[in-house]
């Protein structure tokens, strides 16, 4: 069986009304204001949030300087997709944990 992908998980996410990740995106829908680079941004995105939840202390260090140097690749409208994937790789609760850790000005931390 093929694995889901975070695409797949996030459309199913948004179609489920009672889902925390659409209540956090605020009513968007669709994947479609996706382009090919936000795409391939949040694929890489995806691969750090995974990274993060197998790794020890500097695998974790690490996956978390990349997710905030990939941010500054999406559009600014498509960042929210890159909080939701956390409870793809590790748990909704880990949201509000990790993503301040990525935000500009976060660097020193996680």
């Amino acid at each position: 069986m093929a694995r889901e992908t975070w695409a797949k998980w996030l459309r199913a996410c948004l179609r489920e009304p009672s889902n925390p990740a659409r209540v956090a995106l605020s009513g968007v829908t669709t994947l479609g204001a996706l382009t090919g680079q936000d795409k391939r941004a949040l694929d890489a995105i995806s691969a750090c949030w995974e990274l993060y939840s197998g790794s020890d202390e500097a695998g974790q260090h690490a996956a978390l300087h990349a997710i905030r140097g990939l941010l500054a690749a999406l559009q600014p409208q498509c960042r929210p997709f890159a909080r939701e994937l956390i409870a793809y790789s590790l748990d909704w609760s880990d949201r509000g944990r990790l993503w301040p850790l990525v935000q500009p000005g976060k660097e020193g931390t996680g």
